[in-house]
């Protein structure tokens, strides 16, 4: 085939990453490990709030599913069931997607727990009330100093994360979010074991800054407009296609239906 049919039917990544990030998509990629026998039929675990999933668009042609997970800075489990969900929802104002930036998140805090104001006011004495005046807390005041704009952001939000802080165990609990959450509206690659003994400097996050991610309400699959595979661990599984025109037309619909094994990756 000539590079220029080739070229044609690629779409141009610089408007792929504009059109998913000014624009929020309606078609989304998630994928979790699960050990053997959990029914999965929310996108996230009962009693979280949110869920994070990333463009489908960014995986189009698909990638070997060890090493999908990295760009979501998560890591494969070959001993655990996969389940992969692609979701495009009839009414996108049920799952509220929003780019997980941090003046989104904080703004999504306030709409899921819809407490009142006053309640800030005054002595604050449980964990969805904290996080909610946390969240009420963030001035987004427009300016025009970039680095300083995002300083003040990140480092509002870094307060959540000092020390033990209840707002910062109500965001993992209810929202997914640890300290590798840049809230720049990029998953970190590789960021899975960030930790004191596998720090990160501040040139290998903004490198690896590299796929979109987004926080979903936590609804059902069938809310979600889900289509879902589980598949069982077996020899080479890491090896093949984390497709998502695989799991849109195998997988159930909005329920997750096994399948036995994924797609060999074609090459690119």
């Amino acid at each position: 085939m000539p590079a220029s049919e080739m070229l044609a039917q690629q779409p141009d990544a610089v408007v792929t990453t504009d059109q998913v990030r000014e624009i929020t998509p309606n078609d989304f990629l998630r994928i979790t490990f699960v050990p053997a026998g959990v029914a999965v039929t929310t996108l996230n675990k009962p009693g979280a709030l949110r869920a994070f999933a990333t463009a489908t668009a960014f995986y189009e042609p698909p990638v070997a599913l060890k090493d999908f997970p990295l760009y979501s800075g998560l890591v494969n489990d070959d001993t655990k069931t996969l389940v992969a969900m692609r979701c495009e929802p009839l009414h996108p104002e049920v799952t509220d997607a929003v780019l997980a930036t941090w003046p989104n998140v904080f703004a999504a805090i306030q709409r899921d727990l819809g407490i009142d104001p006053k309640a800030c006011d005054g002595p604050v004495n449980d964990d969805d009330t904290r996080a909610f005046c946390f969240a009420r807390g963030f001035n987004n005041d427009a300016g025009d100093n970039v680095p300083i704009s995002l300083a003040h952001s990140l480092t509002y939000a870094a307060k959540a994360f000092e020390g033990y802080s209840p707002v910062g165990s109500w965001l993992k609990s209810k929202y997914g979010i640890f300290p590798a959450f840049s809230g720049l509206g990029f998953s970190v690659k590789d960021s899975y074991y960030l930790d004191a003994q596998h720090p990160m400097s501040t040139q290998q996050i903004l490198v690896k800054s590299i796929s979109p991610e987004y926080v979903l309400k936590n609804v059902t699959l069938k809310e979600a407009g889900c289509r879902c595979i589980t598949v069982a661990p077996y020899e080479g599984r890491a090896n093949d296609a984390m497709d998502p025109e695989f799991v849109r037309r195998t997988g159930g619909d909005g329920e997750c239906k096994a399948v036995s094994r994924l797609e060999n990756l074609k090459p690119r």
